[in-house]
């Protein structure tokens, strides 16, 4: 990671076949978007854990992590644990699998949940933006505009008819 000091933001998945959904979510394009620098890994905790450590003990210069937890689903919570509770982590289960493991962590085991899913993935894009933007007046404004491009103008063409 040290080689690449603009990675603000990191996903990962634990397994090639989560790589599929991650793509076609539109997550990465809602990163361009706001010009975050993301990068996608596949790394399995159960597999890797000694990797998992590795990894992120290297990624310093990292604000976020996402986990797309998948089947296993454990990945949220080992890389809480890899990065002794000092980065964000945010889990997203891709299906119902995940859910219990994202969103029952103990107590001072932080990783936040937001969504499952697809929605879930460009959900958590937003919230990882957010958390960036709080330093970086770049991705604010960027994000901002982002926001506005996917709001939705208020429609007021509906008629009552008096009883």
């Amino acid at each position: 990671m040290k080689e690449n000091c603009t990675t603000q933001v990191v996903v990962l998945v634990g397994s090639p076949n989560d790589v599929k959904i991650i793509k076609e979510s539109g997550i990465m394009e809602v990163f361009e978007s706001v010009g975050l620098a993301v990068s996608l890994h596949v790394l399995s905790c159960h597999r890797n854990p000694d990797e998992l450590a590795q990894f992120c003990r290297k990624a310093e210069d990292v604000n976020v992590f996402i986990a797309a937890a998948g089947l296993a689903a454990a990945l949220p919570g080992a890389l809480a644990a890899a990065t002794k509770m000092s980065k964000v982590i945010i889990g997203v289960p891709l299906d119902d699998y995940g859910v219990d493991t994202c969103i029952r962590m103990p107590p001072g085991v932080t990783v936040l949940t937001a969504g499952v899913g697809k929605s879930g993935l460009l959900n958590v894009a937003i919230a990882a933006s957010q958390i960036v933007a709080i330093a970086n007046k770049q991705v604010a404004e960027a994000l901002a505009g982002y926001i506005t491009s996917k709001t939705r103008k208020p429609q007021f063409n509906v008629s009552f008819q008096e009883a």
